[in-house]
């Protein structure tokens, strides 16, 4: 197993259990002790966990949202399900938004069909470019460097001009009061494109439920359908309408 499957499955561990210790890491792993504190030393990085002696533990700012970088490697298997799951709800010679999001970075990256693409996402637009089969249009205005994504008044009023098939918008957290994001002009973006949609599907990670954001992009009425990677609790699911559809991309055992 390599390391960044490792740095995945401890992710799941620790949020089961809250605390692991480097014995525990060696024997779930079968790895030695110095691997073991090398994957630790590269866990710490991702900001989720707190060093301890002899392990580490579960940050009290868990809750944190974490950067595109800092997000881009994780739960990968489950990202690239979510992806697949995506890819279907797509069609050809249709009209899509394409969030900025790490799993829809994988869907720009596997796309093949004969459609038109609009995104502010840098790397979506980057990605979609290789493919001569791909209409892009690229939202512009200032780059949040963090982020990766471009904004601007212009283009929030460009986008009254269009009407989308799909737009697939992705999450900061998923709360009581709604999709939220942790940039105000993410969230702006969010309210434009699903209001100027036919069909809204949400992308997102179950662990998503347990962040907290400030600006609310979509509301949860404003979903069609949402792809997820768990089966969500009952108060999870009670978040959404009865009639939105909802895909869980699971590993099949």
């Amino acid at each position: 197993m390599y390391q960044e499957e490792r740095i995945q499955q401890m992710q799941k561990l620790l949020e089961q259990k809250k605390r692991l210790s480097k014995k525990e890491i060696m024997a779930s792993f079968q790895i030695s002790s110095d691997t073991a504190r090398r994957d630790i030393l590269e866990f710490l990085k991702i900001g989720m966990a707190v060093r301890t002696h002899g392990g580490i533990m579960l940050s009290e700012d868990s809750s944190r949202i974490l950067t595109f970088g800092e997000r881009a490697g994780l739960l990968k298997p489950e990202k690239e399900r979510m992806a697949a799951a995506v890819l279907e709800e797509t069609a050809e010679n249709s009209t899509l938004f394409l969030d900025v999001s790490t799993t829809l970075l994988l869907v720009a990256q596997k796309l093949n069909k004969k459609c038109t693409v609009y995104t502010h996402s840098l790397d979506n637009a980057f990605a979609l470019g290789m493919n001569p089969k791909i209409k892009v249009q690229l939202l512009g205005g200032e780059l949040n460097h963090e982020d990766r994504f471009f904004f601007s008044v212009r283009s929030l009023e460009e986008l009254d001009a269009i009407k989308f098939d799909v737009c697939f918008i992705g999450a900061a957290s998923l709360e009581e009061e709604g999709i939220l994001f942790k940039e105000a002009n993410n969230a702006l973006i969010k309210q434009k494109v699903v209001k100027q949609s036919r069909r809204v599907v949400l992308v997102a990670e179950n662990q998503k439920f347990s962040k907290e954001a400030q600006f609310k992009g979509a509301d949860y009425q404003d979903i069609d359908c949402f792809i997820t990677d768990k089966v969500l609790t009952a108060k999870q699911q009670a978040y959404f309408e009865d009639q939105t559809e909802i895909i869980f991309e699971e590993e099949s055992i």
